[in-house]
C-alpha cells in the first residue's frame, strides 16, 4: 500500500456517504481495513497506523476533542469530511 491508495481511498469515502458511515461505526483499524478491502483497496494495517499516527501529532487540541472514534480520527486525520 502507498500514500496513494490511502489518499485514493479516502477520496472515495469523501464521495459516498455510506462508506463513511461504516467508518464512522469502525471500532479499529482492522474494520477500516476490512471497508477498504470490500471497495477494492488493500491497505496495510503498518502504513495506515503509521499514516494515522503522524497525522494526528499534528492535529490541535480542539480537532482531537471532536474524535470519538477509530473512524473518526481517520476520516479527520486525512481531511475527508462530512461535508466532502
Amino acid at each position: 500500500m502507498s500514500a496513494a491508495d490511502l489518499r485514493a481511498f479516502l477520496s472515495k469515502v469523501g464521495n459516498n456517504q455510506a462508506i463513511r458511515d461504516h467508518i464512522h461505526a469502525a471500532t479499529g483499524v482492522d474494520d477500516i481495513l476490512t471497508i477498504a478491502e470490500k471497495h477494492g483497496f488493500n491497505l496495510s494495517k503498518p502504513a495506515v497506523l503509521r499514516a494515522h499516527g503522524e497525522a494526528l501529532a499534528q492535529a490541535d487540541d480542539a480537532q482531537l476533542q471532536r474524535v470519538n472514534t477509530w473512524g473518526d480520527a481517520l476520516i479527520h486525520c486525512f481531511g475527508v469530511t462530512d461535508s466532502d
